[in-house]
């Protein structure tokens, strides 16, 4: 058995909230981060490609493994093949994770254990919330770590670019969005 854990996320872009999670484990385990979503090209949801966010992740962790996973259909075939995916790509006998769909495949594996870590902060510590700062114009550099905090400057354009193109009024609020799929 080794002490393999892998943190799973989407990290778009890698903020203190990621980084308090990575700290909370990395003198526990041997750690791999799996970078969801892994396309090559940035999308409209996803804006920032695997490299993209790899190299933010890897300036603050240049020690740490890093590996990318494709997204599959939402289905239970999808699932299944995710998982394989997942144990393939990482080796890790635990996955770190509060997201409820992770959650729910790791659940269904005999061999993989889920650590559900504590979220830092998650009405602060958001890619969403880091996102519309960033397209509203808003000081977003205190959410994200020192250390990733240029290479997510370099991508400001790429980001304010994606995504729905919504017109923030002053005072708005992340818990007022119809389409917040945080778990509260």
């Amino acid at each position: 058995m080794n002490n393999r854990a892998v943190i799973v996320g989407r990290f778009q872009p890698f903020h203190e909230g990621h980084k308090q999670v990575v700290d909370s484990y990395i003198d526990e385990y041997e750690l791999v981060i799996a970078i969801g979503s892994a396309s090559e090209e940035g999308t409209e949801e996803n804006p920032l490609s695997f490299e993209e966010r790899k190299k933010i992740i890897r300036g603050c962790y240049p020690e740490v493994e890093i590996v990318g996973l494709e997204d599959f259909e939402r289905d239970d075939e999808g699932n299944r093949k995710w998982l394989e995916h997942l144990k393939e790509e990482t080796e890790a006998e635990k996955v770190i994770s509060r997201n409820s769909l992770v959650k729910s495949i790791i659940r269904e594996d005999e061999k993989l254990e889920l650590v559900e870590q504590d979220l830092h902060d998650p009405n602060i510590y958001s890619g969403t919330e880091v996102r519309r700062r960033i397209k509203s114009g808003e000081e977003w550099r205190y959410l994200v770590p020192g250390c990733a905090e240029e290479a997510i400057a370099d991508k400001l354009e790429k980001i304010k670019k994606s995504g729905i193109q919504y017109e923030f009024e002053p005072g708005w609020k992340r818990e007022n969005s119809y389409h917040d799929t945080f778990e509260k």
